[in-house]
């Protein structure tokens, strides 16, 4: 009987597209192909996601390798843009009927604190129950190990849990812990829907 659901933040909840976020800023196409390769495409993204640097440390390491002149862009791109990020109004009225059916909802996603708390303060993070991020555990997926965190701080059953992810690696580990999984986007949010009618 499914009780839990599970969801990634990005390209579930939210649109993660650089470009995208990029637009919100005023910037050339040659500033553009420039924070899209060196900030978003960045090494240092992906370890401030591991936890193993803090965003503020990524900025400082961005201002000393990038031209001085976009030393201003850098700090307001990398202090702002998770408030720039297009977010699914489905996915939030998708969250409120499921929450007044019943069911649990939990965080687990590859994620840095910065956008991870601001997700939390809106009015997506006041339906989840529990979070596991990877900035604080220093875990990602597709490890299995994160998972086992999110099972184990919340003491959740895996047959009792649907896992919703956008990367087929991370829904294949959760298949193997036991868990019912969708791999998402945005365009399969009906047969979603089905899918947790027929786990009922």
């Amino acid at each position: 009987m499914l009780k839990n659901i599970i969801f990634d933040f990005g390209n579930v909840l939210i649109d993660y597209d650089p470009d995208k976020i990029i637009d919100h800023y005023d910037v050339n196409d040659e500033e553009r192909a420039i924070f899209k390769k060196n900030i978003f495409g960045s090494k240092e993204w992906l370890e401030v996601d591991a936890g193993r640097i803090t965003e503020d440390e990524a900025t400082d390491i961005f201002k000393r390798e990038l031209p001085a002149e976009l030393q201003p862009k850098i700090e307001k791109i990398m202090t702002t843009w998770p408030e720039e990020v297009i977010y699914f109004p489905k996915i939030l009225a998708f969250m409120k009927d499921m929450h007044q059916k019943g069911y649990h909802l939990f965080a687990l996603s590859n994620t840095g604190m910065r956008f991870a708390n601001y997700l939390m303060s809106t009015d997506y993070g006041k339906y989840f129950e529990g979070e596991v991020f990877s900035a604080v555990e220093k875990l990602m997926k597709p490890d299995p190990k994160i998972y086992q965190i999110l099972l184990n701080r919340y003491q959740l059953v895996p047959d009792e849990c649907l896992f919703i992810d956008d990367r087929p690696e991370n829904t294949e580990t959760a298949q193997k812990l036991g868990m019912h999984v969708f791999t998402f986007n945005i365009k399969k949010l009906p047969e979603l829907k089905e899918y947790i009618n027929e786990l009922k």
